[in-house]
């Protein structure tokens, strides 16, 4: 009975290591760990090597939390030294140097930005659901691509930090979802307009609309882009996470961001 046992063990465990898909995945984190390390280091270099400007980043969030000024367009409406001084600190920010096509999903939970993680993986890795809520940066490596999980926050101000800008300049490609307006995350896209970084929108969801409404829909999207004045948008795609393949805007996608 042992030896049967012992001999159904070596078995099972030759027959996994020997599983192409599972030492795959055991490279696939093993670079991920790697990654997200590499990163944390260049971040600390970053913050030793301009301590100056990120001492005065901090006072200056510090002072704009005091005044419950927590989105760049609340910045922007009612401190205008303080929205020009952090648009001159931000323009000071180095890129991170970044191996590979990093591109960074940046949204609210209610976007389906995991659903849209998983997809574009073609796997499921990151966590979804209604109670699902990404607190922290978090990567996802893929084939073709490293996807980065920008969560969405309340105080939205902190992502204006010298290390976040850093890590943004360094990205490879910067997707914004949103699901029905170009308002839920209008703010983050002028934030990157103030600091010069071009960004693609992606309208997420659009299973949900009827498709007699779909035309009208998307030329409402391309009026608010349009209205709000936003300048570094570059591609807008129409599609839906959970069912990539009824919008052709899927594939297009993908190529896109494979061809970076």
């Amino acid at each position: 009975m042992n030896m049967n046992e012992n001999t159904v063990g070596r078995e099972d465990n030759t027959s996994i290591d020997q599983n192409p898909r599972y030492s795959e995945q055991i490279q696939t984190n093993n670079e991920l760990v790697t990654e997200n390390i590499e990163l944390q280091k260049q971040l600390e270099h970053y913050q030793r090597e301009h301590e100056e400007q990120t001492k005065q980043m901090t006072k200056l969030l510090a002072e704009l939390k005091e005044k419950k000024l927590d989105s760049f367009e609340a910045i922007e409406a009612h401190d205008k030294k303080a929205k020009q001084t952090l648009i001159q600190l931000a323009q000071q920010a180095k890129p991170i140097k970044m191996e590979g096509n990093n591109i960074a999903l940046f949204g609210l939970t209610s976007t389906g930005k995991s659903t849209m993680l998983n997809s574009l993986l073609g796997e499921k890795k990151a966590a979804t659901g209604a109670g699902e809520t990404t607190i922290e940066v978090s990567s996802y490596s893929g084939r073709d691509f490293i996807l980065w999980d920008i969560p969405g926050r309340n105080d939205e101000v902190t992502y204006t930090r010298m290390q976040y800008i850093s890590f943004f300049k360094g990205l490879t490609r910067r997707l914004i979802l949103v699901q029905s307006t170009i308002k839920e995350n209008s703010s983050i896209m002028k934030l990157l307009d103030a600091i010069e970084l071009h960004y693609d929108i992606v309208v997420n969801k659009m299973d949900r609309i009827e498709e007699e409404e779909r035309v009208e829909f998307c030329e409402q999207i391309r009026k608010e882009i349009s209205k709000i004045g936003l300048k570094g948008v570059g591609r807008v795609f129409f599609v839906s996470a959970k069912y990539p393949a009824q919008f052709p805007d899927w594939l297009e996608m993908v190529n896109y961001l494979t061809d970076s």
